[in-house]
């Protein structure tokens, strides 16, 4: 299934670079004489022909350097991307020891149209088998807010890619609440599932539709309810169109394969309306009870003992305020994770779980928000953030962010035709936080460098210039006013996708070092014809420059533009890539400016050029100017690197090429308190250790 190599990509290349040395001998033979500064236009229609040959041949290269690998290798690639996301997602979701309670889960009858081979109740350790026994395998997982839905969804995926073989499908989890439920017409999953392996595994788009196409991928679509802000999504819901679009998605014999987490409201709500996941199985995730709630602390905590008044409140009174409070995985790890804190210097406990029988917390609410209030100055104690932040700092910045996706959840708010995200947080994706500040920024940082170099530009434009040199800069200086003046008006932009890691690899310094000795050997070549042979003066150490300079351009494109290896995209890199995406296209086009008219219009053009072209980029940085201590939203300078602590500390955790809170109550919570609460029992000394 191969349809090119290497081989071919080298030929390509080679190519592109002996093109440069024909097409400069036959201009030298062809063209007229003239005198420096004249307009000869033999001389320019040649050079634009050797431009033309010159990039098709560096594109068919790369093409060909691209289409190497076979459907089942590009597969396996993103099993093993796959594979290593969720299990860093399986340790950040339930922390350390990262041993899950086995949870219960029965099966719910639906009303029509139900998946064959589903066993009446299994449990989580069993699920990989109570899958295999679907068909069509379509899986929907119900239960209460923090049940285990997201739990039971990864532990499913990493049983299935741990016991896949080279011929089954991958299983690749997605928000829903990033899908584009606008899209319309077929094909609605496939287009979101080709989006998803392209933005987050870094696959390429062509391989991505090829996998998604072949059925070689399976959608885990977790959190459906968290699309809307209704208790009740109707039916032209965005969940309602989720819903509908996983009917329609069909393989090659029926249903397509699809597994769905939903909370139990939300998609009873929706079921209501005939409107539920055709022939699939529906399983509901049973409550927490006393047994095992002990089979979890004895595995997690390191004296249970301490827990027992926790334990007999739960035994004596199981549909009391402490039972309920403590009836789900969530609930029940975060308070393993507030009560199991302790001073560094003494081992002595920060808390004392008996507490939680405190008569002050009488309701499974109040219990809840101790709890949460309680949460980020342990994970804070227990993994100390970047920069020396305290608790309080934390919880301020996180506020912020979690009252920001709280208000979008809440009005459904739109802007540029996109619905407003109310979970996710996607670095340049932010900049509304702001208000329209960051987006006039934008614009305003690239046309700042053209006032101020925009007078000597135009100074050295006008002074005697060569007619060559006064086109090449002319179009390279009203191209960057262009993308100036396009950046500052374009609601979103799409950040460039250069995976500048590759280039750290051995792989690819090989590729470069390889294509800068070709391009090396052809430009001494040409060079050494066009000097001894022809006559011309200089050329021989102006054909080496070029040659250097051509190869090492070439080899730098394929390995930005081929995505060799399937990798999970860390969401801080995608602003990071573009900055430095477009700087470099602006530096070796001022580069050209500067070598070829003069200095300042090259400079002015590497900055205004380089900020034109990464404005996602940028507006993340206009953003994080917007959001200082002195403005009604507060934020870190390093934003990336707090939720990139955050997501390790177990607050937040990474979805996609964004980032969500751990558990919506977590978001919920803070966006109602702004500031830290001091609860009411935390006046008690440091319970030493038994």
């Amino acid at each position: 299934m191969r349809t090119g190599g290497r081989g071919a990509a080298w030929a390509w290349g080679a190519v592109a670079l002996v093109a440069l040395g024909v097409a400069a001998m036959v201009a030298w033979r062809v063209a007229p004489r003239s005198t420096p500064g004249q307009f000869d236009p033999v001389s320019v229609v040649i050079s634009l022909l050797n431009l033309a040959v010159s990039a098709f041949s560096a594109w068919m290269s790369v093409r060909a350097a691209r289409s190497q690998e076979t459907l089942e290798d590009a597969a396996a690639r993103l099993a093993g991307a796959v594979l290593d996301s969720e299990r860093m997602a399986r340790r950040r979701l339930l922390g350390t020891p990262d041993k899950p309670i086995d949870v219960r889960f029965v099966l719910e009858k639906a009303p029509a149209h139900h998946a064959e081979g589903a066993g009446r109740r299994s449990r989580l350790t069993e699920v990989v088998e109570y899958y295999r026994g679907l068909s069509p395998q379509r899986m929907v997982i119900t239960g209460a807010p923090g049940a285990g839905k997201t739990v039971l969804a990864v532990e499913l995926i990493l049983g299935l890619l741990e016991q896949r073989r080279p011929d089954e499908r991958v299983p690749v989890r997605i928000s829903a609440a990033s899908l584009d439920t606008e899209l319309s017409g077929p094909q609605v999953i496939e287009r979101w599932l080709s989006s998803h392996l392209t933005q987050v595994y870094r696959v390429r788009r062509v391989v991505a539709q090829e996998l998604v196409s072949a059925r070689l991928v399976v959608p885990v679509i977790d959190g459906l309810d968290e699309m809307d802000a209704a208790a009740e999504p109707g039916y032209d819901s965005r969940a309602g169109r989720v819903l509908r679009a996983i009917n329609a998605y069909q393989d090659v014999r029926g249903k397509g394969a699809v597994v769905l987490t939903c909370r139990t409201a939300q998609y009873r709500a929706l079921q209501e309306l005939l409107v539920w996941v055709q022939d699939a199985a529906r399983v509901e995730i049973a409550p927490v009870d006393g047994r095992q709630a002990r089979a979890f602390l004895d595995g997690r905590v390191d004296d249970v003992a301490r827990w027992e008044p926790v334990l007999q409140a739960i035994r004596r009174a199981p549909g009391g305020p402490l039972a309920t409070a403590l009836s789900t995985p969530w609930r029940l790890t975060l308070a393993a994770i507030v009560y199991e804190q302790r001073v560094p210097g003494t081992g002595a406990f920060v808390r004392d779980p008996a507490e939680l029988t405190d008569m002050r917390l009488h309701t499974a609410v109040a219990v809840r928000d101790h709890l949460l209030g309680s949460f980020i100055p342990a994970a804070v104690a227990l993994d100390p953030p970047p920069g020396r932040a305290d608790a309080e700092r934390v919880h301020r910045w996180l506020a912020t962010l979690a009252g920001y996706l709280d208000t979008n959840a809440a009005t459904g708010r739109t802007l540029g035709g996109r619905a407003l995200s109310g979970t996710d947080i996607v670095l340049h994706e932010l900049w509304p936080l702001a208000g329209s500040r960051p987006r006039l920024l934008t614009a305003a940082f690239p046309a700042a460098i053209w006032l101020i170099g925009g007078p000597a530009t135009l100074t050295q434009l006008l002074s005697p210039l060569s007619i060559d040199q006064l086109i090449i800069s002319t179009m390279l200086v009203l191209g960057a006013l262009g993308t100036t003046i396009s950046g500052g008006r374009t609601i979103w932009h799409q950040p460039e996708r250069f995976d500048l890691r590759r280039l750290r690899t051995r792989a690819a310094r090989r590729t470069i070092a390889g294509w800068l000795g070709v391009g090396l050997a052809l430009g001494g070549v040409v060079g050494f014809m066009l000097e001894v042979v022809v006559g011309l003066s200089d050329w021989f150490a102006g054909g080496l420059l070029s040659g250097l300079l051509s190869g090492f351009m070439i080899g730098l494109a394929i390995e930005l533009l081929i995505t060799g290896t399937a990798g999970v995209t860390d969401p801080r890199d995608l602003v990071r890539d573009d900055i430095i995406a477009g700087l470099v296209v602006g530096l070796f086009a001022g580069l050209a400016v500067g070598l070829g008219a003069r200095l300042v219009v090259g400079l002015t053009v590497t900055l205004g050029l380089g900020l034109g072209l990464g404005p996602a980029g940028v507006r993340y940085v206009a953003l994080l100017m917007c959001t200082r201590r002195w403005s009604s939203a507060w934020l870190p300078w390093r934003l990336g690197r707090l939720l990139h602590w955050a997501a390790g500390a177990g607050l937040m955790r990474v979805a996609g090429i964004g980032y969500q809170f751990r558990h919506r109550e977590l978001q919920d919570y803070l966006a109602a308190h702004s500031v830290p609460q001091v609860t009411s029992t935390e006046d008690r000394p440091p319970d030493r250790p038994r």
